[in-house]
């Protein structure tokens, strides 16, 4: 996990006093599940030229002290998810796949040449919800059922960020997609099918397209719309 690795070791020059990665290299000896985890993000940072990569860990670092209740470094495994947009974009077959410097102004995270246009693409996470935490934390039993179908808050905050990027996006060109991490509260997946069917029907109404929907950052499920 050699980027990873590099990261890690960057983040504890940092935050010397921060806890969170303390005794990394133990606990993923320890733990199977958090190795893979880990091995899932430096995967994808193996694919980013330098440049692309040594933007991508500056950012990161930027916001590790950035949290949100219920759920730590959110914000610094978020910025690590855009090595994922720019793994796809490769793959995609696309030529000058490049982060961009992040500036006062809001703009997207990556440019890339698409059949010679200059094409930009935003990246956005859209986690669990502020009820599967507070479910996750409470220690009790509760109904499966509430798994059953999308929200209307997690629809109502997917479109939102959609139409952000799109603004980004913007900013800079007419051209692009936007690349979407998701990661659901039913955390095993029992109801992607029916998730999958909601989450195009629901981009199709609203006007949706040149859009990815990545299902979680390990795996290879997604959605191209």
């Amino acid at each position: 996990m050699k980027r990873f690795r590099e990261l890690v070791a960057k983040v504890q020059d940092r935050f010397p006093d921060d806890d969170f990665f303390a005794d990394f290299e133990k606990s993923c000896q320890l733990e199977p599940f958090k190795k893979k985890h880990y091995r899932s993000y430096n995967d994808a940072l193996m694919a980013l030229d330098n440049e692309s990569w040594n933007i991508l860990r500056e950012k990161a670092i930027e916001h590790f002290k950035d949290e949100r209740d219920g759920q730590r470094k959110q914000s610094f495994f978020n910025q690590l998810n855009e090595s994922f947009a720019y793994r796809h974009l490769l793959h995609r077959g696309f030529e000058n796949v490049r982060f961009i410097k992040e500036g006062k102004k809001k703009s997207p995270d990556i440019s890339y040449i698409d059949r010679g246009t200059e094409s930009y693409c935003e990246v956005k996470t859209v986690g669990v919800s502020d009820d599967e935490i507070n479910r996750r934390s409470s220690h009790r039993a509760y109904d499966g059922g509430v798994y059953f179908n999308l929200s209307t808050g997690f629809q109502n905050k997917l479109g939102a960020d959609i139409n952000r990027a799109w603004e980004q996006i913007h900013s800079l060109g007419e051209n692009g997609l936007v690349f979407i991490l998701v990661r659901f509260d039913d955390m095993v997946l029992d109801h992607y099918g029916r998730y999958r069917k909601q989450l195009t029907e629901f981009c199709r109404k609203r006007g949706f397209e040149n859009l990815i929907i990545k299902i979680g950052h390990r795996g290879n499920k997604r959605i191209r719309i």
